[in-house]
């Protein structure tokens, strides 16, 4: 019984943590680049990104920035975004969970957002946190970068 639970359950997975989003990875070369983690010195940049965990691994995971569509992670993946600077407010949701970070952006700034999936009832659950550089570093040298449609007001 446990067996059928178990294969059900993997079946299942990736219509649990399907979203509508739908992202392209940047070339090797331009995720490289990014990975250099500067910021340009009139805005600020944002790390956002998805570790490659087994468990929640599956689908892509929709991101808002300011209520504006900005993509959808996947595994072991990373947005990188200069912005002007201002309060910004990023948001990600399953149906089941949401979860929103908020940054005030200053120039020369660098911010690391980690998200996670998770297993739920339902839809699946995602949190997101601000992470250190120290951290946020190490996991995206570990991701690869996706185009993002967001194109800042």
């Amino acid at each position: 019984m446990k067996n059928l639970i178990f294969k059900i359950t993997i079946a299942l997975f990736p219509l649990v943590f399907t979203n509508c989003a739908s992202t392209s990875k940047a070339t090797t070369e331009k995720s490289e680049e990014a990975k250099s983690f500067e910021s340009k010195d009139d805005k600020g940049t944002v790390y956002l990104y998805r570790t490659g965990r087994a468990v929640g691994a599956a689908g892509q995971i929709g991101v808002k920035i300011n209520n504006i569509d900005a993509g959808g992670t996947g595994p072991a993946t990373f947005f990188k975004w200069d912005l002007e600077p201002g309060t910004y407010s990023f948001y990600s949701s399953t149906g089941e969970s949401s979860a929103i970070v908020q940054i005030e952006i200053k120039p020369g700034e660098v911010h690391y957002i980690r998200q996670d999936a998770r297993l739920g009832l339902d839809k699946g659950r995602v949190t997101m946190k601000e992470v250190n550089a120290n951290k946020g570093q190490s996991e995206v040298k570990t991701c690869k970068l996706l185009i993002s449609p967001y194109i800042s007001e």
